[in-house]
C-alpha cells in the first residue's frame, strides 16, 4: 500500500520476520480504564461475527498492494480501511495479567523514526509470529481497537505493509470519513521549472494549512510555489514546500490529506508537497513563491 510507513517499562525485544526492521522494543501502554471483559484469544470462533472475514480482508489488501505505479490506489486502500472497522484483528498485549479494569496493548519503537506505535494484524498467523514468546495475541474487531487505544498511533501488518494510521486518521475512519491519499512522484534534478508565486487564489488552502500547522509543532515554516515544468509533461501545479525534520515527514504529509480530504479543498491547480530539513538551505522554490507559515 502506498502510503509511507506516531508509557511502561521496557519489555524483552521481539525480532521479527523482516531483515529491514529492527528488533521491536516493547512498551506497555494502558488503555481503557474502565472494567470490561477481556477481548476473545484469537482461539475462540469470533470469525462468525465479523462483518469482514480474515480472506476477504486478506484479498483487499493484496488488491492495494498490487496497485501499477502511476494508477491512483485511492479506491483500493479506502476498501481495506472500511473493511478494517468490521474485520476481526489482532493486537499484543503482556504475558501478566493487567490490574482489574485496566487492559494493556503493547507498543514499541519505530527504528526509522523513534515513533512510539501500537501494531495490529490483519491475521493471526502475523501476529503469533511476531509476538513470539513474548507477548500474547488478542483479537477483537477493528472498531473495537480504535475505540480502546484513541490517542495512540497504530501500525497495520509491521512487516509486511506497515501502514501507519495516526490518531486524527483513526477518528476519521470511526465517524465514516474517508482518509487523505496520494501518490508519489520524483522530478529528475536537471528538469527545467520556471517558478513564481501563485497565479490563482490560494486563500482556502493557506487557512487550511495554516490551521493544521499550527497544531503542529514540529513545523518550522512552509511555502507556496506555482512550478511549470519545461519539459516533455510541461505540467503547471502548485508546490507547498514545509520546513520539518525527517522524522515527522510523513505524519505531517498524512494529516494534511486528511484535511484537504475532510474540508473537500477544490483547487484550480494541481497540489504537490515536498520536504526541507530545517538545517538546509532555502532555494528557488522557496524564496520565488509565498511564506505561508513561520517566522
Amino acid at each position: 500500500m502506498d502510503r509511507p510507513h506516531p508509557i511502561g517499562r521496557n519489555h524483552d525485544c521481539l525480532e521479527l520476520r523482516n531483515d529491514r526492521v529492527e528488533p521491536m522494543r516493547y512498551r506497555h501502554a494502558c488503555c481503557g480504564t474502565a472494567a470490561q471483559p477481556p477481548p476473545p484469544r484469537p482461539t475462540e470462533p469470533i470469525e462468525q461475527m465479523a462483518k469482514t472475514t480474515t480472506g476477504k480482508l486478506a484479498q483487499l489488501l493484496a488488491a492495494a498492494r498490487a496497485t501499477p505505479p502511476g494508477e491512483s490506489p485511492e479506491g483500493a486502500q479506502e476498501a481495506v480501511f472500511r473493511a478494517l472497522l468490521d474485520a476481526t484483528v489482532y493486537a499484543h498485549v503482556p504475558l501478566e495479567s493487567p490490574p482489574e479494569g485496566v487492559m494493556r496493548f503493547i507498543q514499541f519503537v519505530r527504528p526509522d523514526n523513534g515513533q512510539t506505535v501500537l501494531p495490529f494484524f490483519s491475521d493471526v498467523e502475523q501476529s503469533e509470529v511476531a509476538a513470539g514468546k513474548s507477548a500474547l495475541s488478542v483479537a477483537m474487531s477493528g472498531r473495537n481497537l480504535f475505540e480502546l487505544t484513541r490517542g495512540a498511533t497504530l501500525m497495520l501488518n509491521p512487516n509486511l505493509d506497515a501502514v501507519t494510521l495516526y490518531p486524527p486518521e483513526i477518528t476519521a475512519l470511526l465517524e465514516g470519513r474517508a482518509l487523505g491519499f496520494f501518490t508519489k512522484d520524483e522530478v529528475a534534478e536537471n528538469t527545467k521549472v520556471l517558478t513564481g508565486r501563485p497565479s490563482i487564489s490560494t486563500v482556502g488552502l493557506n487557512v487550511l494549512l495554516r490551521s493544521l500547522f499550527e497544531r503542529e509543532a514540529t513545523i518550522r515554516a512552509a511555502f507556496l510555489a506555482e512550478v511549470h515544468r519545461q519539459d516533455e509533461r510541461a505540467e503547471v501545479f502548485l508546490l507547498l514546500t514545509v520546513v520539518a525534520a525527517q522524522a515527522y515527514h510523513e505524519r505531517i504529509l498524512q494529516l494534511a490529506t486528511l484535511t484537504f480530504k475532510t474540508e473537500a479543498l477544490q483547487l484550480d491547480l494541481p497540489l504537490s508537497m515536498r520536504f526541507l530539513a530545517p538545517d538546509a538551505p532555502l532555494d528557488e522554490l522557496c524564496n520565488s513563491g509565498v511564506q505561508i507559515f513561520g517566522a
